[in-house]
């Protein structure tokens, strides 16, 4: 989903269903969305507001002390 063009979608679409996209954004293993298809996939699928970008989780470590090396463009 991050990387299929306009035409992989089109051809992914006889595979799976709205309902198999949506899956894949209702439980995302972290690290296979970049922040813009995050955004265009839940726009795509009235995901408004955008929920936020999944993080890794890594056991004994506070999420909250590792900076965010790819903040938002504003």
């Amino acid at each position: 989903m991050t990387y299929a063009s306009d035409e992989d979608i089109e051809i992914l679409r006889k595979y799976f269903t709205d309902d198999d996209f949506k899956a894949a954004l209702d439980d995302p293993a972290s690290g296979i969305f970049d922040r813009r298809s995050w955004a265009k996939w839940n726009e795509r699928y009235n995901r408004i507001p955008v929920p936020p970008f999944p993080r890794r989780e890594i056991p004994c470590v506070d999420p909250a002390t590792i900076p965010d090396f790819f903040p938002p463009k504003y």
